[in-house]
């Protein structure tokens, strides 16, 4: 059974987030990747989801998985009920999921019950190629990643942060040149989606 909750910005759609939760998991333990961010400037969005789910009664386990070795980080991640991969650099993020062998390892256990909440790139990787998102990321802080495959645990492409400071213009670059070559999902800081197995819809607050 495979439960995905795809987001822009997890603070701002936390109470649609928090609802599918409470549908698919009595779990109250979150492990918080907060990876992609290493290689970012601006922080301060990783303290407020943290906060967010926190006051929500959520038990929050911060663990970049760049920082350890790969049988520590999948021995975590199959101890894990509820896994979710912050924003950042797309390009970085899945780096360092390669760099662990997680690519196939994460999938299965997505496929098999693992809840996977990502929040824009941690919702970018789980396309079938993340090479779009060039136009939002810097792919140059990603220097050992050669193959832009993703997760492909769906078979659309979200753009997050629709409309959206600071990704106004870029998500619009996105979405002008790829709307007719790319099956795109596009969504607000607002909006999530929810994926059921191979069906999904997109909710707003």
């Amino acid at each position: 059974m495979k439960n995905m909750i795809l987001t822009s910005s997890l603070y701002e759609s936390m109470g649609i987030v928090k609802k599918f939760l409470n549908e698919k998991t009595e779990s109250k333990k979150i492990l918080f990747i907060p990876t992609a961010t290493n290689v970012d400037e601006y922080k301060k969005y990783i303290h407020l989801t943290q906060k967010v789910f926190e006051d929500f009664g959520y038990e929050v386990e911060n663990f970049d998985i760049s920082v350890f070795s790969e049988e520590t980080v999948k021995e975590k991640i199959s101890e894990t009920k509820i896994i979710f991969v912050s924003g950042g650099n797309t390009f970085y993020l899945l780096q360092e999921l390669k760099k662990k062998n997680l690519i196939s390892y994460l999938r299965e256990k997505i496929e098999n019950g693992l809840l996977y909440i990502g929040e824009s790139a941690g919702s970018v990787i789980t396309a079938p190629n993340i090479g779009y998102a060039d136009i939002v990321d810097d792919k140059a802080l990603a220097t050992e990643l050669n193959d832009y495959t993703g997760l492909n645990l769906v078979d659309f492409y979200v753009v997050p942060h629709f409309e959206e400071e600071p990704f106004v213009e870029s998500s619009r670059k996105v979405v002008e040149l790829y709307k007719d070559k790319l099956d795109l999902k596009v969504i607000n800081n607002k909006e999530v989606v929810l994926v059921e197995n191979d069906d999904f819809r997109i909710r707003k607050k």
